[in-house]
């Protein structure tokens, strides 16, 4: 028999059972109502929920509502295909490894292995993505080396996180192999890396980069990662690990925090080669000392001047400044060029070239591992198989919805958000009135004095409007109708109260569609034979979730009424963490392996685009240059504190039930 035929045979063998069609479709139709379902549920309820509060509470209309209603439909069978090629196919090749190669290869040889594995998992990793997406709006000026690790520098950025994923990898399997505790190296590496960002935050080039640092960890552990390392750990400890947490938990916590380390690291070696946050006129000056460190930034001589007329474009510098500082250089204004459709065959090939790139080279890392190192079969190899190719259809119809979808509901819904807090300016109806005299004003008492009105015609007749001196210019005036905020009776502080409760549960809402956190989960239950429902655990984490965006969106927001400038990450950060560690202190060791992973569990590929998406719509000017970089951040840390609390109670709870039991 050739090695096709064998080949053949064990990929499609031949079934023991015939059945006929009448009895194969109602199987396969229940079996796949049964994945379907939970998914439906959980990404049609956040889906509608953004609908619901741009149309019916901000009062924006739905655009594109039709290929969007397509999209979601797409990422409900992804979700679905995604996490069942997970549990069929990724998950138990990865705990084959964990199970066969400690014992073939030894520490080093599982050291290797990890990194490559973390590295391989990292860049498939779909939020990575995201966080790479938003460089192109963000103003090189504002903050030159974010803007360049984001750009020019993604290459760098995500091989410092890919790098830090592979050594946590490393130090949890160690940790599983040698039977070290999980505690100390939280203790250990947690301040460590909140003592350096502040340092960090200090310093105003650094300062944007670590908000990044600390969103790049949230987003490095999403739906490719977080399986594969849990399956990783779960067999080392299922044969030769001396750890006494079954649950191969842990893993995760390092897998979130030594990335942040990776681009904090990054950040020191580069932030002397690129020039102090300024304005754009200061940016493109042609000091000797300044062009250099810019045109690094930029990338060349010509980028930088191609940079510049993209400035002049969005009206951050002036036609006449921009000669002043390349007088050899003509300026062109291109138009900008519609968004691409999420279903253009570019798109789609994309989508196509990102799935395969994010399941394939690490499916294969594992199965040529477990053949030609661990020299063992794989087991129900036609399964595994099958799963792989869920896995890889799951992911190109989830990157598919995400982006014509869920993303594109979460950014309208984002973009409207200003209109809850600040008026907006009808510029698509400037009416322009000649001949202006006298007789077009009226002064009527004001709170604060007498107030002057234009009389202006509109669809109603004449109205009067306030009058703005400026726009006046011989005896013609340019009316700009403006509409007032839809929070306006409630205050400036109101409306941010109103959007922080939408950020709440938005962001609770968002972590039930989560891939990861629900592989967690089933995961948690099974190694805890039950007594740890997930149903549980996700709804905790739905919490902290919902509580670490909103308090991220009000970082983002009240940063606007200081008159000094924003509130940095750290000052939110740095107790945060500080209460986690003192929580750890006092939980068991289950409990905190658990609230520590899903610190990064809970920031995968649908809560990352939701979370950034939105927080980019807030509109901040005094955040301009972090964007909605640091939501993220707040988004894991909170998570981990409503467990630990949780997992304090329920054994406080035990004790006094087993002492009442002994007492009777």
């Amino acid at each position: 028999m050739t090695f096709f035929k064998k080949l053949k045979n064990r990929l499609f063998p031949k079934p023991q059972i015939i059945l006929s069609p009448k009895q194969i479709f109602p199987l396969v139709g229940s079996y796949v109502l049964s994945k379907v379902k939970p998914q439906f549920r959980a990404v049609l309820l956040v889906s509608i929920f953004l609908a619901a509060i741009q149309y019916f509470v901000l009062r924006a209309p739905l655009q594109h509502s039709l290929s969007v209603a397509v999209c979601v439909g797409a990422a409900i069978l992804g979700l679905s295909f995604f996490l069942e090629g997970l549990f069929l196919g990724i998950m138990p090749l990865g705990e084959q490894c964990g199970m066969r190669l400690p014992a073939k290869i030894g520490a080093a040889g599982v050291a290797i292995f990890s990194i490559v594995i973390g590295i391989a998992a990292t860049l498939a990793e779909p939020a990575i993505a995201v966080l790479q997406h938003q460089g192109s709006i963000i103003p090189a000026w504002n903050a030159p080396l974010l803007y360049l690790l984001l750009n020019r520098g993604t290459t760098w950025l995500v091989a410092a996180i890919a790098a830090g994923v592979g050594f946590s990898v490393v130090l949890g399997v160690f940790r599983f192999m040698f039977g070290w505790a999980f505690k100390p190296p939280v203790f250990i590496i947690i301040p460590i890396i909140v003592t350096v960002s502040c340092v960090f935050d200090q310093n105003p080039v650094l300062r944007p980069v670590v908000n990044l640092a600390w969103d790049a960890g949230g987003a490095a552990t999403g739906a490719v990662t977080v399986p594969i390392i849990l399956a990783l750990g779960l067999g080392v400890v299922k044969t030769g690990g001396k750890s006494s947490n079954s649950s191969g938990l842990g893993l995760v916590t390092l897998a979130s925090a030594l990335p942040v380390a990776g681009v904090l690291l990054l950040a020191a070696l580069l932030g002397s080669r690129v020039p102090m946050p300024s304005g754009a006129q200061a940016f493109f000056s042609p000091e000797p000392e300044q062009r250099a460190k810019a045109v690094y930034v930029a990338g060349g001589t010509e980028e930088l001047a191609k940079m510049a007329e993209e400035a002049v474009q969005s009206g951050d510098l002036s036609s006449e400044e921009y000669y002043r500082n390349f007088p050899d250089q003509p300026l062109n204004i291109k138009h900008l060029q519609n968004e691409e459709s999420a279903f253009s065959s570019r798109s789609l090939l994309d989508f196509f070239h990102a799935a395969l790139f994010a399941v394939l080279p690490l499916a294969l890392t594992l199965i040529i591992s477990i053949i030609l190192i661990a020299r063992d079969r794989i087991h129900n190899f036609d399964v595994a198989v099958l799963g792989i190719a869920f896995a890889a259809i799951g992911m190109f119809a989830l990157n598919l919805g995400m982006t014509g979808g869920i993303t594109a509901l979460s950014s309208q819904a984002g973009s409207s958000f200003r209109h809850a807090y600040s008026e907006t300016a009808r510029t698509d109806e400037t009416v322009v009135l000649k001949g202006v005299g006298d007789y077009s004003f009226i002064t009527v008492p004001g709170e604060t004095g007498p107030e002057t009105y234009i009389w202006i015609a509109g669809e109603k007749g004449l109205s009067p409007q306030k009058f703005v001196p400026e726009r006046l210019s011989d005896q013609t005036y340019v009316h700009i109708p403006v509409d007032r905020a839809l929070f306006d009776h409630f205050g400036t502080t109101g409306a941010y109260l109103a959007i922080l409760a939408i950020a709440f549960l938005l962001g609770f809402l968002a972590i039930f569609a989560e891939p990861a956190l629900a592989v967690t989960a089933v995961t948690v239950e099974e190694m805890t034979t039950g007594t740890f429902k997930r149903t549980k655990l996700i709804l905790i984490a739905a919490v902290g979730v919902g509580c670490g965006m909103a308090a991220g969106f009000a970082r983002v927001l009240f940063s606007n009424l200081l008159p000094i400038g924003s509130i940095h990450l750290t000052w939110m950060l740095a107790p945060c963490y500080a209460l986690a560690l003192i929580l750890t202190v006092f939980a068991p060791e289950d409990f905190s392996s658990i609230a520590w992973d899903v610190a990064g569990i809970a920031t995968g590929p649908i809560a990352v685009p939701i979370i950034i998406t939105t927080g980019l719509g807030l509109g901040s000017d005094s955040l301009r240059a972090d964007g909605a970089f640091g939501i993220v951040a707040m988004a894991s840390v909170f998570p981990i504190i409503v467990i630990l609390v949780s997992g304090i109670i329920d054994t406080e709870k035990s004790k006094r039930a087993i002492g009442g039991g002994y007492a009777e």
